[in-house]
């Protein structure tokens, strides 16, 4: 049984990622433990406003000092829902004020993070991925599902290959993780900025891939600008997406955080990212 953590920050309920869940569970049971976060990483509010800055941006809610009664129903939301689907879980109330610090606690002690790609500290900062989001990417210590709001169970899987580290790691994670999703229909974009010159390793990567995706084709991506990779996914219908960025350590030329950032916006699937 897989344990799976969901955030859940301030008065937001991530429908499209406990229907995520749901699904999963359908497949194979899971532990959903419900990560209950402060509405608002006080720690990065109070280090970048001030005076009347900082209470421009401020919800109304947060300055009535409604924290306590936002995160209870959402607690009671999620209880139900998980009642209701005979799924297993728990509550962790996390009332820490450095909120993202006690979030990437969390992940170390889980198989997956489930993530609104449209709806993580939306309150604070409407754009996505916004600063929580992309900090969290960055730091967490298990790899990260960000799902639509309007999410449907995709027909099929893309693993995005760019001859880098991060790629790999990120697509035997999702082997590893969902045995049960390997069996669709799978399409390796390797994406290659150097025209006619293959991947390292190609041969290899192929042989590894075949025997944990058995539907799996090939496809090259030759790449003149990064568009061109957002263009090339948008295309495709609804997918799971794999993909290795927002890394510790130096990234490829090509999945950069600014590119990263750019899929995350644009395009609306389930995105896996798992990085090392």
């Amino acid at each position: 049984m897989k344990k799976i953590i969901i955030a859940l920050d301030g008065e937001h309920f991530p429908k499209g990622a406990f229907e995520f869940a749901k699904y999963i569970n359908t497949q194979s049971e899971i532990l959903l433990a419900g990560i209950f976060l402060m509405p608002v990483d006080y720690s990065k509010l109070l280090a970048y406003t001030s005076g009347v800055q900082g209470a421009a941006i401020m919800p109304e809610w947060l300055m009535k000092n409604d924290d306590e009664a936002v995160v209870s129903r959402n607690i009671s939301l999620f209880e139900q829902a998980c009642v209701a689907e005979g799924m297993h879980y728990r509550v962790h109330r996390d009332a820490d004020m450095m909120a993202l610090s006690s979030l990437v606690e969390e992940t170390r002690y889980a198989d997956l993070l489930l993530v609104s790609s449209e709806l993580f500290y939306k309150n604070v900062e409407q754009r996505q991925p916004n600063y929580y989001l992309e900090e969290l990417l960055k730091r967490t210590e298990c790899p990260v599902m960000l799902v639509p709001e309007s999410y449907t169970t995709p027909s099929q899987v893309i693993l995005t290959y760019d001859g880098g580290e991060s790629a790999l790691f990120a697509i035997k994670h999702f082997a590893y993780l969902f045995p049960e999703l390997t069996s669709t229909e799978t399409l390796l974009l390797t994406i290659n900025e150097e025209i006619l010159q293959e991947l390292p390793e190609y041969g290899m990567l192929t042989e590894l891939l075949a025997q944990h995706y058995p539907n799996l084709q090939l496809q090259q991506l030759e790449v003149e600008h990064k568009k061109m990779v957002t263009e090339c996914l948008a295309e495709q219908p609804e997918s799971f997406i794999v993909m290795g960025a927002f890394s510790r350590s130096m990234l490829s030329a090509l999945f950069r955080k600014s590119f990263a950032k750019e899929i995350i916006r644009d395009i609306k699937m389930p995105i896996f990212i798992s990085h090392k």
